[in-house]
């Protein structure tokens, strides 16, 4: 139990500040330090990471990707506030034993239309992107994405299933 509590701690020291110090009994502390990775087409995600890489693009793209991320990411942060924000508020009303079926499905159509804004706003994103791309780039991602719908739809037969990986 305490090693997982000093593991979680670890992970957010690693997490927050970038740096991290691992010592044991037998060892002298190791001091860590991470330096963030590019960010190009999503954060954090190996797969991505391959696919920038199969599409070959160029330092341009590259940079015109990076610009239109960073147009998009300040938009998209607001409307995820808002929607948590509205989920919060639903959750209040729900609570509440006076809230009437009218507020909560006023409150309900809110979040609705929301998601619906950060879907529009996702799927700009993925049009502009898609513009920087040649052809062949964008058959390239074409079939990247239908080999990710297709193993989405396996990991799902498998859940169904209750089979784990």
């Amino acid at each position: 139990m305490f090693k997982k509590q000093v593991l979680m701690a670890s992970a957010v020291a690693l997490s927050l500040t970038g740096e991290m110090a691992i010592a044991d009994s037998t060892t002298k502390a190791t001091h860590f330090t991470v330096a963030p990775a590019p960010v190009l087409m999503s954060q954090g995600d190996e797969q991505e990471a391959d696919l920038v890489d199969r599409l070959d693009l160029s330092t341009a793209q590259r940079q015109q990707i990076q610009g239109i991320r960073a147009n998009y990411r300040s938009q998209m942060g607001a409307k995820r506030a808002a929607i948590q924000q509205a989920k919060n508020t639903m959750r209040t009303l729900m609570r509440n034993s006076t809230t009437t079926r009218n507020q909560l499905e006023a409150q309900h159509r809110t979040i609705t239309n929301l998601r619906q804004d950060l879907a529009d706003l996702h799927f700009r994103q993925m049009l502009d992107i898609r513009e920087v791309l040649t052809p062949a780039q964008r058959a390239e991602l074409a079939q990247h994405m239908a080999q990710k719908r297709q193993g989405d739809r396996f990991q799902r037969w498998r859940s169904w299933f209750g089979w784990r990986q």
